[in-house]
């Protein structure tokens, strides 16, 4: 497999552009980064003022390249881009944006701080870098092998998407920068959230020389293993459901956002608050004891939301708490043994927000109730990714003969462990190795003095923050109890995936990062508001450093994250 050795790229850099360059006018300065190979296009941008869906951004050369330009197996043409911006006001530091889903698009490069934050990275001065991870899905994009999941039939894209672009990128725009300012980056930073916060905790395990700090937001630590046993497993639980009432696709499928109104997701929200929301000691609808609100718990609540006989709009079938007993409890194999992980219960999963149901976790699980065909996205993303990528050999989901909803029936949970640890001729690496993100030997980015920030909403639908919790547990344990010192995760009460839900979803977490790393300021909590559209706008609470949780002091407004402790 092939990459490039990021030092020969700064040594051609710094040959063709000599150090006098330093004082040339900035648009100069930028258009002489074109004498690289590697860059394809540098231009010097005026600040402006945000336009449609561009923010406003400070003046700043914005770069284009690639590295490790080839052909596949499969012929198509591969590279890892990168999209760089380089402000002329320049703070010093160097910001990665993290991608999403799986990749494949290059990135705007403005540095999302995450939280529902204004603002951006580039706005703050700092020098932003965004990739495509080793594919385009404009251009690796055959509709039969999977469309945008083409790359996984390419080892070396596999590899490139798993863990070997980002620290290629790193090298490189590391290699610009201190060539454009003629200094190094004084410090680094990786952003990101669901596949970006893979990514974070792979740059955190693999590459620990990058970075000294790591913001990490609902991260697939186990992502292959989140979709190949979660989404099935999910699938088959929710069809389930439709062969008990009947109700079907004209592909013969099941149709899974039928099987529950969005009425019903708030009977099943309700319950769970009702058995779980005064653990806390205050019934202010938020679960912030959750570790507590167990199948136990909520389990009779369930049971007395559940019709008696046959269904009506004002209880639950008996097939419907039975699918969310099963999601909850997470897939397992025929001994009984997780295989991904259960699921925290929380309101999070519906409910009526203002005159609106929250969708955010219907629309991965399930899909929209009125859509007139299957589009959960745990089903049309996941059944691509499980085929091609998460597979060796990979497949199509073409080659069963099946549309999404009926690959994903078709999965045997409780064999399928052998699709990510086997290899098979050019295919050399499993997926269990390239995708891997959750290493507990964390020592090297620890001893370099490098933090690392977890935030993950409780009722995230995508990846299980109790999956977060067991490696920051195990984590702890094998840094006999100290893990904290230099990695802490935030859970965020009934927020979905990334943002979202009945939650306070907005909060900034870069800040408490930054100042952990530049000032020494380990964050005990970090203050979060609830938006428009949730129950309580405005309202604040803390966001608290696990294993603590937030409290009410006894005085003053529930609304008011001043009379809460994290304890």
């Amino acid at each position: 497999m092939r990459t490039i050795a990021a030092g020969v790229l700064a040594g051609v850099l710094l040959f063709v552009w000599s150090a006098r360059s330093q004082n040339a006018p900035a648009a100069d300065k930028c258009v002489g980064l074109k004498q690289s190979g590697q860059i394809t296009s540098a231009a010097l941008n005026r600040a402006a003022a945000a336009k449609g869906k561009a923010p406003a951004a400070p003046e700043h050369c914005e770069v284009l390249g690639k590295i490790n330009e080839r052909t596949g197996i499969n012929g198509q043409p591969y590279a890892i881009k990168f999209h760089l911006r380089l402000p002329t006001a320049w703070n010093g530091d160097f910001f990665f944006e993290g991608g999403g889903g799986s990749n494949g698009n290059l990135g705007a490069a403005f540095g999302s701080l995450q939280g529902a934050q204004p603002g951006n990275a580039l706005s703050l001065g700092y020098a932003v870098v965004s990739q495509d991870s080793g594919h385009d899905n404009a251009v690796n994009n055959d509709p039969a092998r999977n469309g945008t999941v083409t790359f996984g039939f390419d080892p070396q894209a596999r590899v490139d998407f798993g863990y070997n672009s980002y620290d290629q990128v790193a090298r490189t725009a590391k290699a610009i920068i201190q060539t454009y300012y003629g200094r190094a980056p004084q410090r680094s930073y990786f952003v990101g959230c669901s596949e970006g916060g893979r990514e974070g905790m792979v740059v955190s395990q693999r590459f620990p020389q990058h970075f000294d700090g790591v913001l990490a937001c609902a991260p697939g630590l186990n992502l292959h293993k989140a979709a190949l046993y979660g989404h099935s497993w999910d699938v088959q639980a929710f069809a389930e459901v439709s062969a008990a009432t009947g109700i079907f696709g004209r592909d013969g499928q099941p149709l899974l956002n039928k099987t529950f109104t969005d009425e019903d997701l708030d009977m099943v929200s309700q319950a769970i608050l009702a058995a779980c929301d005064g653990l806390d000691n205050l019934e202010d609808g938020v679960i912030d004891n959750f570790p507590a609100c167990t199948a136990g718990v909520v389990t009779p609540k369930l049971a007395a939301a559940q019709c008696m006989g046959a269904k009506r709009v004002t209880c639950l079938s008996a097939s419907q708490v039975s699918a969310i007993q099963k999601v909850y409890a997470g897939a397992k194999d025929v001994q009984g043994k997780l295989l991904y992980s259960d699921w925290a219960f929380d309101r999070g999963i519906g409910g009526k927000i203002g005159a609106a149901f929250n969708q955010g976790w219907r629309s991965w699980k399930i899909g929209a109730y009125d859509a007139p065909q299957n589009g959960a996205i745990i089903a049309t993303l996941g059944s691509a990714s499980v085929s091609a990528l998460f597979t060796t050999p990979p497949t199509t989901v073409a080659s069963a003969g099946a549309p999404p909803v009926a690959f994903l029936r078709g999965v045997d949970i409780p064999t399928a462990a052998a699709k990510l640890t086997a290899t098979s001729g050019e295919y050399t690496t499993p997926v269990a190795d390239f995708m891997r993100a959750d290493s507990t030997d964390l020592a090297a980015f620890k001893n370099r003095g490098s933090k690392l920030v977890v935030v993950h909403g409780v009722s995230d639908p995508v990846f299980s923050i109790n999956d977060t919790l067991r490696w920051w547990e195990e984590l702890n344990r094998v840094n006999n109890g100290s893990a904290a010192e230099f990695a802490r995760v935030f859970a965020v009460p009934g927020m979905n995936h990334c943002s979202g839900g009945p939650a306070t979803d907005q909060f900034d977490a870069f800040t408490a990062l930054t100042a952990w790393v530049e000032k020494s300021a380990p964050p005990a909590q970090i203050t979060a508001t609830a938006g428009n559209a949730t129950p309580w706008p405005g309202r604040t609470r803390p966001l608290c450093t696990y294993p603590t949780q937030a409290r009410y002091n006894g005085s003053g407004s529930i609304e008011d994250a001043r009379n809460f402790t994290c304890r």
